[in-house]
């Protein structure tokens, strides 16, 4: 029988506060929020004119992510000017990649497996980056519009190519001298969770020997804000609270993320250290089963989930934790919820054995990244056994129904016994429509080497 499960076995990441996968979870763990509101002196600082900042109800927040102007060029080979017109996303990106590589033990890329006799490896990319929302108040607006305009051909081809996101994945296997399939994904903030699906589709077919998956979402400048308006999907009060009573939208963050994938079969043989297991997942669009296109729907996400239950040959009774999108708005939150309620319940009556999570009152709704970086929380989670707490959390939205659900919303840390194998969820949403759901499994013990 075909063995179809990939391995994860190499991450890596720059999320606010956190720029390795151990500093993540601690921050995770310890329910810390890296999300906060600019004061006036920032909005100052940050060239925010005064009549702005000093309008009625003038605010913002965000989790900001430090160093993004640092980028070593000559170790991917870019000259100085080259990295000053590539959009900073995209050199975040090829940072992650490098370092999930690295994580994995491919470090020299393809290079390393024909050096150590390996014959012919191919590595492939997927990605994705911010820019659908990011284009506004882009680093190419502010920073880069005035030399593209400047008459100088080659300087305004320089900052095209730089910052053309269809270029984030292929950019990456430039530099880094990925021969596989390599194709930048766009679903808006399902993009990353999406690009996981079709990468393992993409082993699963033989396409690539390795995978690497990963997005970028960065909105310069950081430091910005607005006068909330009614109907927007933005936190007035500039915290997230996901699933929350006092809900009252999202909150936007900046990172970027990568994780490295391979047959499990394969990295088992290997040698290479599991850090969990995809063992199915799927994609849905929700057609026009909603009220709007930018709002979500019930039925779209709910068949995400029952065919990634398929693919993976779980029952939904089996899964202990769901990593839900959970941006915290009023309307989106009972919609997810209710999709994943109706999925579950196709499969088990059960009530309250589920734990749900969101990483977005922690370090923001990132955009793009936002369903990497619920991936690797959850990798965290299966690997320590450990459910930590809803960061703002304190009584659940009354319209979710709670107590009949088979969820819990937990308030602070879990232990999760090990009674059989420990499964978890990953659920990704898109404006558009476009739903992802990954199963995962936590990694088999390593086998003693005889």
């Amino acid at each position: 029988m075909r063995d179809d499960r990939i391995a994860v076995i190499g991450t890596a990441l720059r999320f606010p506060g956190a720029d390795t996968p151990e500093a993540y979870w601690r921050d995770i763990r310890a329910g810390r929020s890296r999300v906060r509101r600019f004061t006036r002196a920032e909005f100052a600082a940050a060239g925010v004119p005064a009549a702005e900042y000093e309008r009625p109800g003038f605010g913002g927040a965000s989790a900001p992510l430090e160093g993004v102007d640092g980028f070593d060029a000559g170790f991917f080979g870019m000259s100085g000017r080259e990295a000053e017109l590539t959009d900073p996303q995209q050199r975040l990106f090829l940072e992650c990649c490098f370092h999930a590589l690295e994580d994995g033990g491919y470090a020299g890329g393809e290079d390393r497996c024909a050096g150590l006799g390996g014959g012919s490896v191919r590595i492939g990319v997927y990605g994705s980056s911010g820019y659908r929302l990011y284009s506004l108040h882009s680093y190419l607006a502010h920073h880069l519009a005035a030399e593209a305009g400047s008459g100088d051909w080659m300087t305004a081809k320089q900052v095209q190519v730089g910052n053309y996101t269809d270029f984030t994945a292929t950019r990456a296997a430039f530099r880094l001298g990925l021969t596989g399939p390599a194709l930048t994904v766009s679903t808006a903030c399902s993009s990353a969770l999406v690009s996981v699906h079709l990468a393992c589709q993409a082993l699963r077919a033989g396409d690539a020997d390795l995978m690497l998956v990963g997005s970028a979402a960065l909105h310069l400048p950081q430091v910005s804000g607005h006068v909330p308006v009614k109907g927007s999907t933005l936190s007035p009060t500039g915290t997230v609270r996901a699933f929350d009573a006092d809900a009252d939208g999202t909150v936007g963050g900046n990172g970027a993320a990568a994780v490295l994938l391979k047959p499990l079969a394969r990295a088992l043989a290997d040698g290479d250290t599991v850090h969990a297991v995809i063992l199915g997942s799927a994609v849905t669009n929700d057609g026009a089963d909603k009220r709007g296109f930018a709002a979500p729907g019930v039925a779209g996400q709910r068949d995400a989930v029952l065919g990634a239950l398929r693919a993976a040959d779980v029952d939904a009774a089996s899964i202990g934790y769901v990593e839900a999108h959970g941006t915290g708005t009023l309307k989106g939150d009972p919609i997810e919820f209710a999709a994943l309620t109706e999925a579950f319940r196709a499969h088990t009556d059960r009530t309250g054995f589920c734990a749900l999570g969101s990483t977005k009152p922690a370090i923001g709704h990132l955009d793009s990244a936002a369903g990497i970086a619920g991936l690797i929380k959850a990798v965290e989670v299966l690997r320590h056994g450990i459910v930590p707490p809803l960061v703002n959390f304190a009584r659940p939205n009354p319209a979710l129904a709670v107590d009949d659900s088979p969820f819990l919303l937990p308030v602070r840390e879990r232990a999760w016994p090990l009674a059989g194998v420990r499964r978890a969820g990953v659920h990704s949403i898109g404006m558009g429509g476009t739903n992802a759901h990954v199963i995962l499994e936590q990694a088999p013990e390593a086998v003693p080497a005889s």
